[in-house]
């Protein structure tokens, strides 16, 4: 019994009858059949198509820019190439035997991950060189950027981060050239007060590798532009004297530097100008010493410099041969 025999009857138990209708409507269904899953074969170009690296020893860097993706013609039906994306396509360079120095790397139809129905037409480019190098690790300083001023009056007057360090890997020429990573830019426009910002490292070069993060705790310190102010009739005092000591003169003009709001709180109260004489011992000479400032608030000799003093800066001091009382 003849092929279309065995399906009229499964279809029909009379298949004699209007077997001519029947052969019609069955062939009207294959054709169907056939246009539905047959697809006529048409070209397609993927561009870009990533190339994937991989095992690359541990004691190797790449140390140059490679060709990182590539334009891959193919042929195949609509539905086949509707289910094809660029990663499915990326060709995966074995880097396990590559030495320094440059290593070429032949990009062939059988390295893509298509179906059986797709054919590759052309691969651009269809090899790719890549240079390694020895790798090197080390540890730089983190160099904070940052943008516009402070606020009027103020002014930056030191920064940290935390931590102070970062460490960088790459190829050796690379590495060994890389002094200091930059952060991401700060923008202190208009700021009055220190503050804590996270910021971003930046390795400035795609070769450098940052091994511990990219982020790190920035503290920027902003105080007042200093100013100078004098002080009058500043008392010099002497202190820890084994023997009885005069200073001439005994008060001073005293000029001081520092952030206009703490000195604005220092009265002739609280500021001083001592001279420690505990390791001083009588002779005929007097001794030339220049006095340090003592604040009787604790805090300010952080902030605040002493300029100079007027009519001089070292004074006189003549230890006696007397016990002191």
């Amino acid at each position: 019994m003849s092929a279309f025999r065995r399906i009229f009857k499964a279809i029909d138990p009379r298949p004699d009858k209007h077997l001519k209708d029947k052969a019609i409507a069955v062939g009207l269904a294959l054709l169907v059949w056939v246009a539905v899953n047959v697809e006529e074969a048409v070209p397609e170009i993927f561009d870009p198509v990533p190339v994937v690296l991989e095992n690359l020893p541990s004691d190797l860097a790449i140390a140059g820019d490679y060709t990182q993706t590539i334009s891959v013609r193919a042929r195949g039906s609509q539905r086949d190439l509707g289910n094809l994306t660029q990663g499915r396509l990326s060709p995966r360079i074995d880097l396990s035997a590559a030495s320094g120095g440059e290593n070429v790397f032949q990009i062939l139809p059988e390295n893509l991950n298509v179906p059986s129905g797709v054919q590759i037409e052309r691969i651009d480019p269809a090899e790719i060189t890549i240079v390694l190098e020895d790798s090197l690790e080390k540890d730089v300083v983190i160099s904070p950027v940052t943008s516009g001023e402070p606020a009027a009056g103020y002014e930056i007057v030191g920064w940290s981060t935390e931590p102070e360090m970062t460490r960088i890997s790459g190829p050796r020429s690379v590495v060994e050239a890389v002094e200091r990573i930059e952060t991401s830019t700060v923008d202190v426009r208009g700021r009055s007060e220190s503050f804590t910002q996270v910021v971003t490292l930046l390795s400035g070069n795609t070769l450098l590798e940052l091994r511990e993060g990219r982020e790190v705790n920035l503290q920027v310190d902003i105080l007042e532009q200093p100013v100078t102010i004098e002080f009058e009739e500043v008392p010099v005092e002497v202190i820890s004297a084994q023997y009885q000591v005069a200073v001439n003169p005994d008060h001073l003009l005293v000029f001081l530097r520092g952030p206009p709001s703490l000195l604005e709180q220092i009265d002739g109260e609280m500021l001083r100008l001592v001279i420690d004489a505990a390791e001083l011992t009588p002779q005929a000479e007097d001794y030339l010493i220049a006095p340090s400032i003592d604040f009787v608030q604790e805090g300010f000799g952080e902030l605040i410099e002493l300029v100079t003093t007027y009519p001089q800066r070292q004074i006189n001091v003549h230890v006696f041969d007397q016990r002191a009382r």
